[in-house]
């Protein structure tokens, strides 16, 4: 009879303490914010100072809607224009002339927005956006040397 009240109180114990951290994890998902910014408050901006891992977070969003594929950008990305074109190498004989004399990649746009306090990168051709977690923006108009 012992054993059958301690095998009882056993699992009650794991079931109130399941309880119990279904309950603490529930809070803690909903204690977590996150902010959802309207397309409509954005606007074209410059990036401000970028540095290496800034730049390289930039080159990892776009990589990714290329498929993992390894994008070189500038060192003053966003620096004077909030737009960037990116083009797919042509097509080349061993000469390095254009095949046919000419290429039809298309070029790729991306726009650099802000809402004044997020940063935020826009593909033009899907509509997709992606947060940057770490570039600081300013609105179009507004320089900072």
């Amino acid at each position: 009879m012992a054993r059958f009240k301690a095998a009882i109180s056993n699992t009650v114990l794991f079931k109130r303490a399941i309880g119990l951290l279904a309950i603490a994890l529930t809070l803690a998902s909903g204690c977590t914010t996150t902010d959802v910014i309207s397309e409509s408050d954005l606007v074209e901006a410059y990036a401000s100072n970028l540095n290496l891992a800034q730049k390289q977070e930039i080159e990892s969003k776009i990589s990714s809607w290329f498929g993992g594929v390894k994008i070189t950008l500038a060192d003053d990305v966003f620096s004077e224009s909030s737009q960037v074109g990116i083009e797919r190498k042509a097509h080349t004989d061993d000469r390095g002339l254009l095949i046919e004399g000419r290429h039809n990649n298309p070029a790729f746009l991306f726009t650099l927005l802000t809402d004044g306090k997020h940063c935020v990168l826009r593909n033009n051709q899907t509509g997709d956006t992606e947060t940057l977690s770490s570039v600081r923006c300013v609105k179009n108009g507004v320089r900072v040397l």
